[in-house]
Formats: C-alpha cells, structure tokens, sequence
C-alpha cells in the first residue's frame, strides 16, 4: 500500500526529484496515515462524520481525548495496536505522540 507524500510543515502535498507526486510506503505510509488520521476533528470528514477526535476541550477530556486517538489510529490499515501519550498542554494546545505497533509487530513513532 502506498500513500502520497506530505510535507511535514504545511500538509502539501510534495513532489519526488523529477516533479512526480512523492509517494511513501511501508512504516513511513503507516505514520503519516496515522498522524492524518488522528487530526480529524468529529464531523469533519465528509463521508464519514462520525469519524474525528472531539478536541474543544483538551484540558478537562484528555482520558475520552486518548480513546478517540487510539480509536482513529487503529482505523489506518496496517496498524495492530496503538498508545498516546500527552506530552504537552500549554496555551490548550495538546501534543500527543502517539506509538503504533504493525503487523509485523514493530513500533512506530507518530509524532513527538
């Protein structure tokens, strides 16, 4: 499985060396999938709006904010397992890294 390549600062979409839309596979395809995956607010995903994580309020719902993470990283193909871990809450701006194990049984870092 394959998935097109996103630049890290602005979500565009990139372009390999000779102008062709970049493409990522393997755990690189996996982390970003996932990474996209989990910032999907609830209801924004057209054909899907049941889909999302609810992050109005990320200083007093962090429990239900981890099982809507973990639940949306496990829709993305290939993934086993997931953790999150909140690793900062300043200004309501909330960083998670999430850890997914494949189905090879290796971890992945999504972010951090």
């Amino acid at each position: 499985m394959i998935t097109w390549a996103l630049r890290k600062d602005s979500w565009d979409v990139m372009t390999d060396e000779v102008g062709n839309i970049a493409t990522l596979s393997g755990n690189d395809r996996l982390a970003q999938d996932v990474a996209s995956s989990v910032r999907v607010f609830t209801g924004e995903l057209p054909f899907d709006v049941e889909r999302g994580v609810d992050y109005n309020k990320p200083d007093t719902n962090r429990d239900i904010l981890n099982d809507q993470i973990t639940e949306q990283a496990r829709l993305v193909e290939g993934v086993l397992n997931s953790i999150v871990i909140f690793e900062e809450l300043k200004d309501r701006t909330l960083k998670p890294v999430v850890y997914v194990t494949n189905e090879e049984n290796e971890e992945i870092l999504v972010g951090g």
